[in-house]
């Protein structure tokens, strides 16, 4: 049965239960305008969850901002890790080489905890002076006086002694070689024997080939702001008939009661033959340079605080008393000096020696001064006084090739030990190094294809019982040798006894593989006084490596200072004796 009446009501009246009843406290959502009808994206869906003030424009920006800050930071963090690592692990590997490097070889390199020598290149006096900057020129007392076949011109200025004092000239290194044959030039420094005159007089004769020469040659004398001095204004160009040479005497006034003091003494005088007087006492220079290519010098006596020659292609040969640094250079021609350094504790830092030739022998006589250290604070805990007066006091550094090297060290009798570094370098040259009985610390002789030597007097004995800081467990070293024992074999060559590695049934010297040799030195009972407590004994010499090309060890007192926490250990001196192809021979006097 069909009921048409609930059909046409259902159709007229809409059903109640298909009405969905929309609450009136709901809004209708904003939905931000897209390109297509969508969904909102993220940051307009959180917006309209998270009611802010901010635009969305500004919440954008915000966003914007913060990702730069943690890509910023990101780059930071990047950065200072790659910096840790290229920096800081260099650090930790070089710590690491050098803590396995002091358990292992205490004979560090010289660069390692040493300052630095000074500078190889000095340079020689000011830029070149005008002739309109003089104070006066060829004012001449003899002109053109006929002397032989030259003629001859004679002057003389006073330059006062309140300051310093220099010699120069335009000639430089780079004249060709036909104007230095036909120029040549001598100049004599010395003490003035009248004590009357108070002024510097500096005399100059000139000889000349023609009257034409000697007018376009200037010999002014020049004032400055420091000092005075005379400045040489030769030609450019020279004739084949020309000649052309200067004889020029310096006499310093002197004190009738103490040293008179030169700031500064300058003598840049290129192909002059350089002779200094003596001149220690009466005079003391702060600083003295003296240029003298392809000519000699010579100096009898001098005392500064520093003292630099360069010589090229001529000897260097003198006595040198200095208290800073004394550097000798030349090349192709000997270097004889007998050079006193002292160190007497007010710059805080240490004596420098810079010997350098080529080619051509080397000889050294040093003699070492450290000034006893004065504590006038009655006991001052200063750690800068403290680190230098442990040194290094001396650095001292003489090297040639080709040629024979010979150093002699001694201490003076009132000079306390001091901390030494000496290397002595050659190259296709016999090298020798001597050092006197007040010598105490590590020495290292080697050579690359040759002998290395170490000699000590006559009557040198070994006492295997010997028990110093720092030995290992080798008390049982006096047990009975074999043939595959380590010795050193004893032979005498010019009163002394060679030590090198051969099998040998000598019981002179006899220990174990992996023990040291030690020896007492046959000298008298010495006292040495210093940072360390006074101690009086026989020294004693003790090997910590002997090869047939090279040789380390100690010399010294006992107790030798032992690496592990013992500051007196970081205190020793060093010398090294290096050589290429001929032989390193260190010589222990008594």
């Amino acid at each position: 049965m069909i009921l048409l009446d609930a059909i046409d009501k259902s159709d007229d009246q809409p059903s109640q239960k298909l009405i969905a009843e929309v609450p009136a406290s709901l809004h209708p959502v904003n939905r931000a305008q897209t390109p297509t009808p969508s969904l909102p994206d993220y940051e307009a869906s959180q917006a309209q969850l998270r009611p802010t003030r901010l635009s969305y424009d500004e919440i954008k920006e915000k966003r914007t901002r913060r990702r730069k800050y943690l890509k910023y930071s990101f780059y930071a963090l990047t950065a200072y890790f790659v910096l840790s690592v290229v920096i800081g692990i260099p650090i930790i590997v070089t710590k690491y080489k050098r803590k396995i490097a002091l358990k292992s070889n205490p004979y560090s390199s010289w660069e390692d905890n040493s300052p630095p020598l000074p500078p190889n290149s000095i340079t020689l006096g000011d830029a070149p002076l005008r002739i309109s900057a003089a104070k006066q020129c060829n004012t001449w007392n003899v002109k053109d006086r006929p002397d032989g076949t030259m003629l001859l011109s004679e002057l003389e200025y006073h330059i006062p002694s309140n300051g310093s004092i220099f010699l120069n000239t335009n000639i430089t290194y780079a004249t060709n070689t036909t104007y230095l044959n036909q120029f040549a030039g001598t100049l004599l420094v010395n003490v003035n024997q009248d004590s009357t005159v108070s002024d510097n007089v500096v005399h100059v004769s000139m000889h000349h080939s023609s009257r034409e020469l000697g007018n376009s040659t200037n010999v002014c004398l020049m004032e400055t702001g420091q000092g005075g001095g005379l400045y040489l204004f030769a030609p450019k160009t020279l004739g084949i008939a020309d000649a052309l040479v200067f004889n020029i005497t310096l006499l310093l006034a002197q004190n009738n009661t103490s040293p008179r003091y030169i700031p500064q003494l300058l003598c840049h005088l290129p192909h002059f033959q350089h002779t200094y007087g003596q001149l220690d006492p009466q005079i003391a220079f702060g600083d003295v340079i003296l240029g003298g290519a392809s000519s000699g010098v010579y100096v009898e006596s001098l005392q500064a605080e520093s003292a630099v020659v360069k010589a090229s292609s001529a000897e260097i040969r003198g006595r040198f008393k200095v208290t800073q640094q004394l550097s000798l250079e030349t090349v192709s021609a000997p270097i004889n000096v007998d050079a006193h350094l002292y160190n007497t504790g007010d710059k805080r830092a240490p004596t420098f020696m810079h010997l350098t030739t080529g080619n051509s022998i080397l000889n050294a006589n040093v003699t070492l001064y450290l000034a006893p250290y004065n504590d006038t604070d009655g006991g001052s805990d200063d750690k800068d006084e403290y680190r230098y007066y442990r040194g290094p006091h001396f650095l001292t550094h003489a090297e040639t090739f080709n040629a024979p090297l010979n150093i002699a060290v001694a201490h003076d009798p009132e000079s306390i030990t001091p901390n030494l570094r000496l290397r002595a370098n050659n190259n296709l040259g016999n090298t020798r190094v001597s050092l006197d009985s007040r010598y105490e610390g590590l020495f290292d002789v080697a050579t690359m294809f040759a002998q290395a030597d170490v000699f000590t007097w006559d009557g040198a004995t070994l006492d295997n019982h010997y028990d110093g800081d720092g030995d290992d467990d080798d008390d049982d070293s006096d047990d009975d040798s074999d043939e595959d024992d380590v010795t050193t074999s004893s032979s005498v060559s010019a009163s002394a006894t060679s030590t090198s590695t051969s099998p040998s049934s000598s019981d002179s010297a006899v220990s174990k593989p992996g023990s040291k040799v030690r020896m007492f030195l046959p000298s008298p009972a010495v006292t040495t006084t210093g940072e360390r407590a006074t101690t009086t004994g026989g020294r004693c010499l003790e090997y910590d490596s002997i090869a047939s090309s090279e040789i380390r060890g100690w010399v010294g007192i006992p107790p030798r200072p032992s690496a592990y926490g013992n500051r007196d250990f970081l205190n020793m001196s060093l010398v090294e004796v290096l050589s290429s192809i001929a032989g390193a021979q260190l010589v222990l006097e008594p």
